[in-house]
C-alpha cells in the first residue's frame, strides 16, 4: 500500500515536521529537496509522492537533491539511489521510468511512460501472443504483436510465470541471423531490461555493405541532402535498435497483403536509402518486384550492396520527382521513412500520376503531434524525438573490463545526463530550455569525430541516439527532416486524389490516439 499523506511524520522520520516541510521548495515543475535534514524514509516518501503523481497524470516531475551537512557528492547520490531503490519496490508496478542524472547536485527526474502506449486494453491480446510464442514458431506477426503489447509493460510484473520462458525464446530468436525476426525480437529484450543486439542478423548484413563510401565518379542530385544533415554510414550500421524500426515494416507488409491480391506484384520503393528496411520487407513479400529509388549518392551504394545479388530489385539513383512517369505499370508505390524528407505535396502528386485509378500508395513514417505555429512545431517534435531516446538511457551494463575509449565513456554519460533532462523541459512545455540542451549535446557529440567503429557493440545504443539527435535538430532547423501529422498527411494526399483506408499508429512517442505522435503506417487508394 502507498502511504498518500505525506503531511503525516513517518515513525522512522528524522526532525519535527516543521522541520521536514521546510526542507522541501517548489517552484513550477521542479522541486528542491534539501537531504541532509531528512532520514531515509523521508526521502524515499518524496520520491513516493512524484511517483505518485506522474503516475496519476503529471507528463514529468523533477527533484533536485541539495545538502548543506558537509557530506561527499557520491555519498549524497548512493543516499539518493538508495532512496529511489525503496521508493520503486512497491508490489505493483509504475507507469514512470525515473532517471538519476548528475548536475551540480544530483537531480531525479521521472517521466510518464501513460503519456503514449500502443498495448490494448486489456491482457487479452498480449496473452495470445504469448500462447503463440509458446506454441509455434515466432512469425514476424507474433513478434510484432508481442513487441506491441509490452510497450512500457514488464513481462516480469504482468506474468511472472512465463517471464523466463519467453525471453529465453526471444533470446535464441535475437542470436539467429533473420534480420526481421533477430531484430524484432532483440527489441523485446532491450524495451523489457536486457539490452541485446541482433548480431548475427548485422554480421550478415554487413557483409555486403561495408562502412566506407567511395563517391568518386557520382554525379551529386540536388534532392541528395539527406547525407547533409544525417550520417549515413552511421545509419546503415545503428538504425536497426531504433525503436520500432521493423515494427512498421511489418504492419506496412500486412496492409499490402490486405490490398494487393497479385501474387508477384511489382511495386516502386521511394527512399529506401541504405535499404535496410527493404531486406526485411522482402523477407515477408519475397515475391515483390521492386524499382529502389533513391536520390541519396552515399546510401545508394549501401543499397545497390545489399541486392547486388538480387533479381527481384532494381535499383535506380533519382530524385523520384524527376523519373519519368510510366503510368499503370506498377501495382503500388511504397516508402518508409522518407515522405518527411522531401516536398512532400510533390510526393503525393507525383506518385498519383504513376497509380492507375485503383492503385495504392503506402507509407509508414514518424510523425509529429498536431501544431499550427512554429513553436508549437519545435514542441512537437522535441516530445516526439526524445521520446524515441530516453528509454535507451539505460546504465552502461557491468562488465568486468570496460572496452570502452575515455571519449566513448564521456559520450554515454553526457547523453545519459542530458536526454532526460531535455526531455522533462518538452513535456513541460519549456521549448527553449530543451532545444538549448540538445543544440548543445549534438554539438559536443560532434566533436568527438567518431566512425563507425565502436569498441563495444552496446555503443549502438547511444549512436543511434546521436541519430536521432542529428533528426531532432535539422527538423528545428526545418532541412532536410519536414514532419506533419496524421491528418494533415491525409488531406494533403486528399487534394491529390488519394484516399486514405487504412491508419495505425504503430509506435506511440506522445498522446494516446492515432492522432498524436509517433510511428505511423497508412494505406491510401487512387479514386
Amino acid at each position: 500500500m502507498i502511504e498518500m499523506d505525506s503531511s503525516q511524520p513517518s515513525a522512522n522520520g528524522s526532525g519535527s515536521l516543521l522541520h521536514r516541510k521546510a526542507a522541501v521548495s517548489s517552484y513550477q515543475n521542479e522541486r528542491t529537496i534539501n537531504i541532509s535534514v531528512l532520514s531515509h524514509e523521508a526521502i524515499r516518501d518524496k520520491i513516493r509522492q512524484s511517483l505518485v503523481e506522474v503516475s496519476n497524470g503529471l507528463a514529468a516531475d523533477k527533484i533536485r537533491f541539495t545538502y548543506t551537512d558537509g557530506q561527499t557528492a557520491s555519498a549524497v547520490r548512493i543516499r539518493v539511489e538508495n532512496a529511489l531503490l525503496d521508493a520503486l519496490a512497491d508490489p505493483y508496478r509504475w507507469a514512470v521510468r525515473p532517471y538519476l542524472v548528475q548536475d551540480s547536485q544530483p537531480i531525479l527526474i521521472l517521466l510518464s511512460t501513460r503519456q503514449y502506449n500502443t498495448h490494448g486494453p486489456s491482457l487479452t491480446s498480449l496473452l495470445s501472443a504469448i500462447s503463440d510464442m509458446e506454441n509455434a514458431a515466432p512469425t514476424a506477426d507474433v513478434l510484432y504483436r508481442l513487441a506491441n503489447e509490452l510497450d512500457n509493460r514488464l513481462l516480469r510484473s504482468i506474468l511472472p510465470e512465463k517471464a523466463a520462458i519467453i525471453e529465453n525464446k526471444l533470446t535464441s530468436i535475437a542470436h539467429t541471423n533473420s534480420l526481421l525476426l533477430a531484430t524484432l525480437a532483440a527489441e523485446i529484450l532491450t524495451f523489457q531490461g536486457s539490452p541485446t543486439l541482433p548480431m548475427k542478423a548485422i554480421m550478415k548484413m554487413q557483409q555486403s555493405a561495408g562502412g566506407r563510401v567511395d563517391l568518386n565518379g557520382y554525379t551529386k542530385h540536388a534532392a541528395a541532402t539527406f547525407e547533409k544533415r544525417i550520417k549515413v554510414d552511421d545509419y546503415n550500421f545503428f538504425e536497426l535498435v531504433h525503436p520500432a524500426y521493423f515494427r512498421q515494416t511489418v504492419a506496412l507488409a500486412d496492409l499490402v497483403t490486405r490490398f494487393i491480391k497479385n501474387p508477384r506484384p511489382r511495386a516502386i520503393d521511394v527512399g529506401p536509402g541504405p535499404g535496410t528496411n527493404l531486406l526485411a520487407f522482402l523477407e515477408l513479400l519475397p515475391q515483390t518486384e521492386v524499382l529502389a529509388i533513391e536520390p541519396s549518392d552515399i546510401a545508394f551504394q549501401y543499397l545497390t550492396d545489399h541486392f547486388k545479388d538480387g533479381t527481384m530489385v532494381t535499383c535506380l539513383r533519382e530524385d523520384f520527382l524527376c523519373v519519368p512517369v510510366e503510368s499503370g505499370e506498377i501495382d503500388y508505390i511504397m516508402s518508409t521513412g522518407a515522405s518527411h524528407h522531401f516536398y512532400t505535396d510533390g510526393f503525393l502528386q507525383r506518385s498519383a500520376q504513376w497509380l492507375r485509378p485503383g492503385g495504392y500508395w503506402f507509407i509508414a513514417d514518424e510523425m509529429i503531434s498536431p501544431f499550427e505555429t512554429r513553436k508549437e512545431r519545435h514542441l512537437n517534435l522535441l516530445r516526439h524525438h526524445l521520446a524515441y531516446m530516453v528509454p535507451l538511457c539505460f546504465p552502461w551494463p557491468a562488465m568486468d573490463v570496460d572496452p570502452r575509449t575515455p571519449a566513448e565513456r564521456e559520450f554515454v554519460d553526457d547523453f545519459n545526463n542530458t536526454v532526460p533532462h531535455a526531455k522533462f523541459f518538452a513535456d513541460t512545455g519549456m521549448v527553449d530550455e530543451a532545444e538549448s540542451l540538445c543544440r548543445e549535446l549534438l554539438s559536443r557529440a560532434e566533436r568527438h569525430g567518431f566512425t563507425t567503429k565502436v569498441s563495444h557493440p552496446h555503443l549502438s545504443f547511444w549512436r543511434l541516439q546521436w541519430l536521432e539527435l542529428q533528426a531532432l535538430v535539422a527538423g528545428l532547423d526545418y532541412e532536410v527532416e519536414q514532419k506533419t501529422h496524421p491528418r494533415h498527411l491525409i488531406k494533403m494526399a486528399e487534394g491529390a486524389g488519394l484516399k486514405c483506408v487504412a491508419h495505425k499508429r504503430v509506435y506511440g512517442t506522445v498522446g494516446l490516439t492515432d492522432d498524436c505522435a509517433g510511428t505511423h503506417v497508412m494505406a491510401f487508394q487512387k479514386a
